[in-house]
């Protein structure tokens, strides 16, 4: 196995952490799982240990992840022994313990967690703000105040003020359908990350994720502003999306409305759409990191048409298509490659 750099085995369409110290602590982690007792491996990983104190930190956050000392003395982090001789090493039985199957897929899953910086819990700013959340998987009906409706998707968060004559929702996370009831005197508002909506009576989707809020607007007519700096508006008719950014906004365009409005009734429609933007769509709905390693199948063009309760079966159907391995580790972790 050819050494990169940092020492360790090195797969080209690993996953690279964007902390070129992190990095290269995973992929000695991964490489100790795969051979604990190999002389020069682990040599190797102790010269790295100690060029930089950065790496033996690194390295010790991942190794003590989950709190399993079972890792720590595998990989000789804390205790290094005497390394066998070569010929010892050869002709010594390879041991399977009782961690040698789960135990090392978990602790591959639990780097990669590290790794990539995934948070499975809503933070508790969002647990103490949202009036509305749903779980991921779950889409939830909502009727508001002045009986205007509101479906959330998947892992998504909303804030209410209806105050005083005011119709105001404030969209934290991810995506919702708005229909609401016309009352020209007092304007229903739904802000998102960086945009704000005005209608008076009207039919629509926000979704807010990352970098960026879309609008889709299905009936009526609504104005979309952006937040800040204020000032930019776009109108839309029936059938519009724009989308907001930090950048500003984007001029109308018209997607399939079927497609957009998919979601409501629990699906997933794309057309020729790149393999990594699909699985970021699925991965909305799966209560666990869904991860692409390398960029290999990244930009193979897919179309399909799955539920979105059943996201496992969707990915696997899709990596048929494409030729992906998939691969299922604990706690419902899925790896592409």
């Amino acid at each position: 196995m050819e050494k990169d750099e940092a020492g360790g085995g090195q797969d080209a369409e690993a996953y690279r952490h964007a902390d070129p110290v992190m990095d290269e602590a995973l992929t000695w982690f991964v490489t100790l799982l795969d051979a604990p007792a190999d002389p020069v491996t682990r040599a190797a990983y102790q010269a790295w240990r100690n060029r930089d104190p950065r790496h033996a930190a690194a390295f010790d956050r991942l190794s003590s992840l989950g709190g399993m000392p079972e890792l720590q003395a595998a990989t000789l982090a804390h205790h290094p022994q005497t390394a066998p001789s070569p010929a010892a090493a050869r002709s010594a039985p390879r041991r399977r313990s009782r961690w040698s199957g789960g135990w090392r897929a978990s602790l591959t899953a639990a780097a990669l967690l590290l790794a990539i910086g995934v948070h499975l819990q809503p933070t508790l700013a969002l647990r103490l703000t949202a009036d509305h959340r749903t779980a991921v998987g779950e889409r939830r009906e909502i009727a508001l105040p002045d009986r205007s409706r509101l479906i959330l998707d998947t892992n998504s968060a909303v804030a209410l003020d209806f105050a005083e004559g005011r119709r105001h929702v404030r969209l934290l996370r991810g995506q919702a359908y708005f229909d609401v009831v016309s009352d020209p005197a007092h304007p229903f508002h739904v802000t998102a990350g960086f945009s704000t909506v005005e209608v008076t009576g009207t039919a629509f989707t926000v979704r807010s994720d990352g970098g960026r809020d879309a609008v889709f607007l299905e009936r009526g007519r609504v104005s979309v502003s952006r937040r800040e700096p204020p000032g930019q508006t776009v109108s839309l008719v029936p059938g519009d999306r724009v989308t907001a950014t930090a950048d500003g906004l984007s001029a109308p365009s018209r997607p399939d409305p079927a497609v957009a409005l998919a979601w409501r009734d629990g699906r997933y429609v794309f057309h020729d759409q790149p393999f990594a933007a699909v699985v970021d769509a699925i991965r909305r709905y799966h209560g666990a990191p869904v991860i692409l390693i390398g960029d290999r199948l990244a930009g193979a063009r897919v179309s399909g048409n799955y539920r979105l309760d059943d996201p496992i079966a969707a990915l696997r159907s899709l990596a048929d298509v494409v030729g992906a391995r998939v691969t299922e580790l604990p706690a419902g972790i899925i790896l592409l490659r």
